[in-house]
């Protein structure tokens, strides 16, 4: 039986983005209200760090260690924010457009990439960009790269799906989804699994170094805005527009539960690195924990 609790004392406005630290300790969420919320997962405290934006906050990530937000804006800056201490150390300006997504590359917490509605993927360290990568006709709603640092996920609301190398090369190219990609995820135990999904209300699992797809899932009613892996390889999770989340189970590759406690868009979701917690944000402002039992 899966169990849910609504995170006390959120947001006053939609959530586009969270995440779980790499030890567990903490969820962050991203809200339209400017702000980040970070709670402990202990007690479930939360701190707020309003204003971060000068518009709200449609990306998040915790760094490999933990010890850093990695956050994009709808005011096209990327910021790098202390967990500890909630304030912004490095902000970068210099996107063309919206930020909708940010990840960071590798381990060592000082590369990292974003996308958004400029097209472009942009490759940063915490001294500004270092590389453009162009090749998508449309906007990016959603970015991840591999847990090795070798690969550049994306995809487009013009159903194009890449795949780079840091160098910019491109690996793999598709054009799948008939109205659009709206979310990419990679797997977190292997660098050649990943999944799409978009307007179609279909998930697609893929092969990259195949390019060929491992199964199809279908649950949802309109766009799919959220995809996650966890981390052990068991489950895939999905949300969207019809405030549904899907958790399919990689072993059978049939849908295992649906939940349905959101009221609006799921738009993020994230695995604790235990397997055993999944993490959901939603435009209802709320974010859920869910037990997996």
């Amino acid at each position: 039986m899966i169990t849910h609790e609504v995170l006390p004392n959120g947001s006053t406005n939609a959530i586009y983005s969270v995440d779980y630290s790499v030890d567990g300790k903490h969820i962050v969420a991203g809200s339209l209200s400017h702000r980040i919320l970070v709670w402990n997962t202990t007690n479930w405290d939360v701190r707020k760090y309003t204003e971060l934006h000068a518009d709200g906050v449609s990306a998040v990530r915790f760094s490999p260690d933990g010890q850093k937000i990695l956050t994009g804006g709808l005011d096209k800056v990327v910021k790098i924010i202390n967990t500890s201490s909630l304030t912004a150390e490095i902000s970068l300006g210099g996107s063309g457009d919206y930020v909708q997504s940010v990840a960071f590359l590798g381990k060592d917490g000082k590369h990292f990439v974003s996308t958004g509605y400029d097209k472009l993927v942009r490759i940063w360290t915490l001294g500004g960009q270092t590389r453009e990568i162009s090749g998508m006709t449309a906007t990016s709603h959603s970015l991840d790269t591999s847990f090795n640092g070798k690969h550049i996920l994306s995809g487009s609301v013009q159903g194009e799906i890449f795949v780079w190398n840091p160098d910019g090369e491109v690996e793999f190219k598709q054009i799948h989804h008939t109205k659009g990609v709206h979310a990419v995820a990679f797997a977190k135990h292997v660098s050649d699994i990943f999944a799409t999904a978009g307007g179609d209300g279909k998930v697609t699992i893929w092969n990259r170094t195949s390019g060929e797809i491992h199964g199809n899932f279908r649950g949802h009613k309109g766009y799919i805005r959220g995809l996650a892996f966890s981390p052990d390889g068991k489950w895939l999770a999905s949300g969207g527009q019809d405030a549904k989340i899907c958790l399919w189970n990689l072993e059978t590759f049939k849908l295992e539960e649906e939940l349905n406690q959101h009221t609006n868009t799921v738009y993020s979701l994230a695995f604790s690195p235990d397997s055993k917690h999944l993490v959901s944000g939603s435009f209802d402002r709320n974010v859920i924990r869910w037990t997996l039992n």
